[in-house]
């Protein structure tokens, strides 16, 4: 069985975009309360999984070409003279 990791992400601020730790519920720049992130995993392991192109599947080879009609015999050539 294969575990992975928890990742931990750092907070931001909604109101001055500042970064506060994971633990944080209030921001520590402006005293803004921080919304409880979960972090659905599957849903991003899909998203990177779908962001990852399969090679394509390589091209079927060509048939080979069918062969032509054959040619009709040539005509008999004339008979050469006798030497003297």
């Amino acid at each position: 069985m294969c575990f992975r990791p928890a990742e931990i992400q750092m907070k931001t601020c909604p109101s001055c975009g500042a970064q506060a730790r994971p633990i944080d519920t209030v921001c520590p720049q402006c005293g803004t309360e921080l919304e409880e992130q979960k972090v659905d995993f599957d849903a991003d392991q899909a998203k990177l999984d779908s962001a990852i192109k399969a090679p394509a599947a390589p091209a079927a080879p060509a048939a080979p070409a069918a062969p032509g009609a054959p040619k009709p015999p040539a005509a008999p050539s004339a008979p050469k003279p006798p030497r003297a």
